[in-house]
């Protein structure tokens, strides 16, 4: 399929790869956030729908997550026990750096169920939780829905194989930072996850997290 029968599709079924977008970002935080934003870049979807479905999506999702780590914490980490030292990571980020990490897990690969239902099991108020993880998800549906529509204007202006190249080589560089600064925050996050995880080992307040 070339590109141009793609933007076609796209402008054929617009409102399903609408409903397909917030379904997405719903989900996970991956890149088709990105992919949008260039098609809208060559009019094939509307930005002023996309970027608000997009946060939308996003904001629900953490907040669905927020929720299953505040009520049922110590049954997921009952029925599933090895995912119980990556929550209490998760956890111990959000209660002792609330604002960088809800602020910016979304641009790490994995981290948005674990961050998620993390945040949900630690310590931190929701009402601050909503407020930190809304503007973490405008700053992150702005970031790749800003990016892709950037590269589809420069490649409309010049030619698309140029654009393409350069956002392969960006979000290439963008992972190794990303590795390297995760490296560097899980390795200054551990001793305190290895405390909370101690510390929380029964279900005797909400919200927790419990071991097995």
């Amino acid at each position: 399929m070339s590109l141009e029968e793609l933007l076609a599709w796209i402008k054929l079924y617009d409102a399903w790869v609408y409903g397909l977008l917030f379904a997405y970002t719903l989900g996970k935080t991956g890149p088709l956030p990105m992919v949008a934003g260039y098609a809208s870049a060559l009019g094939a979807i509307r930005v002023d729908l996309l970027l608000p479905l997009a946060i939308l999506g996003s904001i629900a999702g953490a907040q669905l997550r927020f929720a299953a780590g505040r009520f049922v914490s110590p049954w997921l980490c009952k029925k599933f026990p090895r995912i119980a030292p990556w929550l209490a990571l998760a956890s111990a980020g959000v209660e002792n750096y609330s604002l960088p990490v809800l602020g910016l897990y979304r641009f790490v690969k994995g981290a948005f169920s674990i961050v998620g239902i993390g945040a949900g099991a630690s310590l931190l108020p929701w009402y601050r939780h909503i407020l930190i993880d809304s503007a973490g998800a405008m700053l992150w549906a702005s970031v790749f829905v800003g990016i892709g529509y950037g590269f589809g204007q420069l490649g409309a202006a010049f030619d698309p194989r140029w654009s393409a190249y350069v956002g392969l080589g960006l979000l290439l560089s963008s992972v190794v930072l990303i590795g390297l600064a995760g490296r560097q925050l899980k390795q200054r996050l551990q001793p305190l996850a290895e405390k909370i995880l101690a510390s929380r080992t029964v279900p005797s307040r909400s919200p927790v997290i419990a071991s097995t």
